[in-house]
């Protein structure tokens, strides 16, 4: 496993959010307990998964990517283990974290073009872009693939007993979240003019995103709970960031990637009702 290049470093602390690695490169960060990834730009162009487990920062052992990654990080059934999926070229692959080498997941990746994977105990929600039945998938063990709806979803987030996607881009953006049977499908957040909203994170009671502010360079975290009924006033966090463009919140302490690099939300965000 190749350690990380020297520029992105450890960082001390900030007064407002911490600076935990330095890399403007970073993205799309995912975390589960002590367990972190993300992606990396390289030197060569190419783009890197990274994973930071137990204070150690290292590139994973796959393959080169020509897009960023897009990693999402789920806790595996009865173990202690740490399960990282993710795309690349049109198909989707899994890392277990600490294992030699990546797996491909052939039982879900098709001719068509799959994207956007989240993992929880097994379970894998993704979007599949083309082919004849494009949409928002759900794999369970044991159970019949499930398409929970027929757009296909840029993100897409995984929980106990719900999942969440986002739809679209700038004004048009927007997330939706469903149980596993897809027969509660609701609209929980809309863009609104100039305004994008990006980033979906499940807890197990709570759906978060993130929203670029109409007119601003300021970006901030909201969240309904998942029983949420479609039009419910998110809740808003307490402050905004400054740059932020992937979030991860279903632990403590919360990440998020931003022009510096790998982000510590500190002092913890708090949230409240009402535009």
């Amino acid at each position: 496993m190749a350690t990380l290049a020297a520029g992105a470093v450890l960082a001390p602390a900030a007064t407002a959010d911490t600076l935990l690695v330095k890399d403007p490169t970073a993205a799309n960060v995912s975390v589960v307990g002590s367990t972190a990834a993300w992606s990396r730009r390289a030197d060569d162009g190419t783009y890197r998964l990274v994973i930071r487990d137990g204070g150690t920062i290292a590139d994973a052992p796959v393959p080169p990517s020509t897009q960023p990654y897009d990693p999402d990080l789920g806790p595996l059934a009865g173990s202690t283990a740490r399960v990282i999926v993710y795309a690349r070229g049109g198909d989707l692959y899994r890392y277990d974290v600490g294992a030699a080498a990546e797996q491909k997941l052939t039982a879900i990746s098709s001719k068509a073009t799959e994207r956007a994977p989240s993992f929880y105990k097994s379970a894998i929600a993704f979007s599949r872009t083309d082919g004849a039945r494009p949409g928002w998938y759900l794999d369970r063990p044991g159970k019949a693939l499930k398409r929970l709806s027929k757009d296909a979803p840029l993100e897409t987030d995984l929980a106990q007993t719900r999942v969440a996607a986002r739809f679209g881009t700038a004004s048009r953006s927007l997330i939706r979240q469903t149980n596993y049977t897809g027969d509660q499908l609701r609209t929980i957040a809309r863009a609104r003019a100039g305004e994008q909203i990006s980033s979906p994170v499940l807890s197990r009671f709570n759906v978060y995103w993130l929203r670029d502010l109409a007119r601003s360079t300021q970006v901030r975290a909201e969240y309904v709970g998942v029983n949420a009924h479609r039009g419910l006033t998110p809740r808003r966090a307490d402050r905004t960031f400054a740059s932020a463009t992937s979030l991860a919140i279903t632990n403590i302490p919360a990440l998020y990637t931003s022009t510096q690099g790998v982000m510590t939300v500190d002092p913890k965000l708090r949230f409240s009702g009402g535009y």
